[in-house]
């Protein structure tokens, strides 16, 4: 329970700090506008508070059971493993698989929104080489970069909050230390809980609305068509003027051969975009 209890306090901060960090990309490098990236209302995303606990067990997995004949990043210790170690090649077995599992769980998490709610928080649609638009090889590295800037820049001192987070909440000698702290928890999944409730109920009706009523599906599509019209005139505006789709000039091929080699249509504008309305919120498929 004491376990059960440390977790739920490290994914809780995961959550709020994943959400925090995707406002940041979506407003300044994919969306370039402030959107809320959740399908639910409140600050927190469960897919990075589930990624925090998933890159701190697989680390703590692999420095239980592997050797020390097959030492970890171990810098003075820090870990408490009985040896110092510096960057070793056998890192690479939980930095692949925090990669590997960080693919997994973000294709669970869009699988089970796309089919269960019908709402794509996320479109890596013209990426090369995605899978139904949920993952793609270049977010996989993404992933694997993530693994290793925790690995080696977050893990020691997050192996040392969890210990303190564990003697702030039930003391030295195993005992419930700070009910109060506890209670707070309780409060703050509880009102996590009526988000989800609320948030999973809003867009159960809008989907099912959004079934039964074609004069939706219709005008979803003329305000599609008017947006990609819209957006084609503008380009050829900024075109002529020599400016790129941010107004600025035009330099240099290295962007644009990055975009031929990831990017399926590389003309194409960034689908996240069409994923939510004009409020920042999430629409449904």
């Amino acid at each position: 329970m004491k376990i059960f209890l440390l977790c739920l306090f490290l994914f809780l901060i995961g959550s709020m700090l994943g959400y925090g960090l995707e406002v940041l990309f979506r407003r300044f490098v994919s969306a370039k506008r402030w959107v809320n990236p959740g399908f639910m209302k409140g600050p927190w995303l469960p897919l990075y508070g589930f990624g925090v606990l998933l890159m701190l067990g697989f680390c703590l997995l692999f420095e239980t059971l592997l050797p020390e004949s097959m030492p970890l990043y171990n810098p003075k210790d820090f870990l408490g493993l009985g040896y110092e170690s510096g960057a070793t090649v056998y890192d690479l077995i939980p930095l692949v698989s925090m990669g590997v599992a960080m693919t997994i769980l973000e294709f669970l998490a869009g699988l089970i929104f796309v089919k269960g709610f019908r709402v794509k928080l996320w479109d890596y649609s013209n990426q090369k080489g995605n899978i139904m638009g949920i993952i793609c090889p270049l977010f996989s590295v993404i992933w694997f970069a993530v693994g290793v800037i925790y690995y080696y820049g977050i893990h020691p001192f997050m192996v040392k909050a969890a210990e303190a987070s564990y003697a702030f909440l039930f003391g030295s000698d195993g005992t419930v230390a700070n009910i109060g702290f506890l209670f707070f928890l309780g409060l703050v999944y509880g009102v996590m809980l009526v988000d989800f409730i609320v948030s999973t109920g809003v867009l159960g009706k809008a989907s099912a609305y959004a079934k039964s009523s074609k004069a939706i599906q219709r005008f979803e599509e003329w305000r599609e068509a008017f947006s990609a019209a819209s957006r084609k005139a503008k380009n050829e505006v900024k075109a002529k003027l020599g400016l790129d789709k941010d107004g600025k000039k035009i330099g240099g091929e290295i962007k644009s051969k990055i975009d031929s080699l990831l990017l399926i249509n590389p003309s194409k504008k960034n689908e996240n975009e069409s994923n939510y309305d004009e409020n920042g919120r999430p629409t449904s498929l």
